[in-house]
């Protein structure tokens, strides 16, 4: 591989990298691909998507131009095995029921990057409690493309990655002066609830609520070698309470980069937001990201980074029955990676992490009792992989991560993936791995039980680190000259000591008290479907997935997991007129709500629609209507959004 090539394939690892890249083809010339179809999550090195060789799912911005998704959350739904159905695509509303393969994302079960890097902050993000990790970390109008890797990603990412890795990648810097501009405004109604056959209407009932969203980025490269591109995005909801709460987001972000030579490229990224829950929730987070890709030779590159990430929040108030919570936790992390490509068939990575994330602030309880939570957890990591190609056909990919978990101890994590290609229209992806994850904040910290609503909540520090084991197998098939491709895949994730929420039987301060136990084995199983058709100006996108969960103890499902669910995106565009309709079908199959198994959310299908028209080349006006039936998605026994109707405008300059 020349210096040429390897400077080229270099920008595809970039997260902050331009424009297009060049692959070598089979004819030995280069051929110019867009950006987009280049994935880096997978394997931490740039692979096309059709060759890269663990499976991976990309949401390219055409995806979400066809989508009506307000947050991450309503984009995802339509990836087989990424489960949001229980949720609303309205701002500031929670999303801690997300599964990935039927494993718990708010708990911990997948890992969720933006660029890379692990990210926190409950509140804005819809995660459940100062714990949990929401899907909706930025706002759409800032993201190029979301890479989903399913299946274990401990060998590579360390703790949390068990059913796979979320990778939320930002906009790139722009080639010339590029800059939009937009603003949206949206209403519902929040659909009354039944509980133990009494009828709760919202305060508001028969009244619309509303949502709005405003934003505007610009970047260019005045210099041949600099670029930076600037972001701002506002975001507002009424929530879908029994009363109205009104939710806003600010977000900012800059990035700049510099190649400082031919052989040394500079990054930097920064990004700040502030959320507010009117009278409930106040979040300010900053992320700062920097790093240099030096290459010292042809076939040799050499990756350094560092990153800090601060989330600062105040939940509740004194007195509120789910704790006045107030405090701040950080990430900081150094990374190193060397890539020698060692020949023309043969990549190795190699690599090491420190990473420190800080855990301080105060729970007091709605009785004056308190809880302070101050921890410095530290995990220092080194990985390897070796990825192989054989016979033109078969490429085998072996990868082993060391962990040293400054409360579990040394954690190893093997991972061993292939892909064989039959024809160049047909190939089969296999995986197999280990992957751990460490307790939450809230399962092993706490001093002193908390309130939460009307139980407490002990917190277990004996409580052990889970371990798994998982497999994948799909295989994909083009056809009509690649514009239909079908994917087949299998999976199976069987999770030991996993961690549940029990009843002590015991009271505290008059309330049940609950803790946290290990639990022997719970496994998640099934069947993946993905059809993508593309012609003209045509698409189509079908998936189904069929998910067999179990808690090994009880013999139960594991909650919100549906053991069928359905979506399909059909999409045109009248290219000569700027014209484009799309819609999304999707139907969710029943799914359990406690441990138990006796509460349940039924079989429901909601209907999406989507219109725009470009007003010449500077503008795009667009209408959207989600759940166009009003259909309560199943779910009687809280307040769900209703029929939401939206009107956009989008200005390019």
């Amino acid at each position: 591989m020349n210096k040429k090539t390897q400077s080229i394939l270099l920008s595809g690892f970039l997260l902050t990298a331009t424009g297009t890249v060049a692959i070598a083809g089979g004819d030995g010339q280069n051929k110019v691909i867009p950006l987009q179809d280049v994935v880096v999550t997978a394997t931490r090195t740039p692979h096309t998507l059709k060759d890269v060789p663990v499976e991976t799912v990309v949401v390219t911005q055409e995806d979400i131009k066809h989508s009506n998704a307000q947050n991450i959350i309503d984009v995802l739904k339509v990836i087989p095995g990424v489960q949001t159905d229980v949720h609303d695509d309205v701002f500031g509303t929670y999303t801690w029921r997300a599964k990935l393969q039927g494993l718990s994302l708010n708990d911990g079960y997948g890992l969720i990057l933006v660029d890379g890097q692990r990210v926190m902050g409950c509140g804005q993000s819809g995660g459940m409690g100062e714990y949990g990790i929401g899907l909706n970390q930025i706002p759409v109008e800032m993201i190029d493309r979301i890479e989903v890797v399913k299946g274990p990603g401990s060998a590579l990412y360390g703790s949390d990655a068990v059913a796979g890795v979320i990778n939320i990648i930002t906009r790139k810097i722009p080639e010339k002066p590029t800059g939009q501009a937009g603003a949206s405004y949206g209403w519902y109604k929040v659909r009354e609830k039944e509980k133990n056959g009494v009828v709760v209407k919202p305060s508001d009932d028969g009244k619309s609520r509303n949502m709005s969203q405003a934003y505007v980025s610009f970047g260019d490269r005045p210099l041949e070698r600099l670029g930076y591109l600037l972001s701002y995005n506002y975001e507002s909801a009424d929530d879908i309470r029994e009363d109205p709460i009104q939710s806003d987001r600010h977000s900012l972000m800059a990035k700049v980069d510099l190649a400082a030579s031919d052989d040394l490229d500079l990054f930097l990224k920064g990004e700040a937001s502030n959320y507010e829950k009117a009278g409930n929730r106040d979040e300010t987070s900053y992320r700062l990201l920097a790093g240099l890709d030096w290459r010292p030779g042809d076939n040799h590159v050499l990756t350094l980074k560092g990153f800090t990430y601060d989330w600062d929040f105040v939940h509740g108030y004194p007195g509120y029955s789910y704790g006045y919570k107030h405090g701040d936790i950080t990430y900081d992390q150094a990374e190193i990676q060397y890539t020698w490509y060692a020949g023309q068939h043969n990549t190795i990575t190699t690599g090491g992490e420190v990473q420190k994330q800080g855990i301080s602030y105060r729970i007091e309880n709605d009785d004056n009792s308190t809880i302070d939570v101050t921890e410095d957890v530290t995990t220092c990591s080194l990985y390897g992989q070796d990825e192989v190609k054989l016979f033109d056909k078969l490429t085998v990919v072996a990868g082993l991560r060391y962990d040293d978990h400054s409360t579990f101890g040394s954690k190893i994590n093997p991972k061993l993936s292939l892909m064989y290609r039959f024809t160049e229209e047909t190939i089969f992806r296999g995986s197999v791995g280990k992957a751990f994850k460490s307790p939450t904040i809230r399962q092993l910290y706490y001093n002193a039980p908390y309130r939460h609503g009307d139980y407490y909540v002990q917190s277990n520090p004996d409580l052990d680190a889970e371990t798994a084991i998982g497999y994948s197998a799909s295989l994909e098939q083009w056809l009509f000259n690649h514009t239909l491709m079908m994917n087949l895949g299998f999976f199976r994730n069987k999770v030991d000591d996993m961690v549940v929420r029990e009843d002590t039987g015991l009271l505290y301060n008059g309330l049940p008290l609950q803790t946290y136990q290990n639990v022997e084995e719970a496994v998640s199983q099934g069947i993946e479907v993905l059809s993508r058709f593309n012609h003209a100006d045509f698409s189509l996108t079908c998936s189904y997935t069929y998910t067999d969960s179990e808690n090994k103890e009880s013999g139960k499902d594991l909650t919100y997991v549906p053991r069928h669910s359905f979506s399909m995106v059909p999409a045109y565009e009248w290219k000569r007129f700027g014209l484009g309709i799309s819609s999304t079908l999707t139907y969710t199959g029943r799914q359990y709500k406690d441990a138990a198994n006796t509460a349940q959310i039924d079989a429901n299908t909601i209907v999406d629609a989507k219109i725009y028209k470009d007003l010449g080349k500077k503008a795009r006006l667009s209408f959207e209507a989600d759940n166009i039936f009003d259909s309560d998605k199943g779910d009687k026994g809280n307040f769900r959004a209703g029929r939401v109707l939206l009107v956009k405008l989008d200005i390019f300059f």
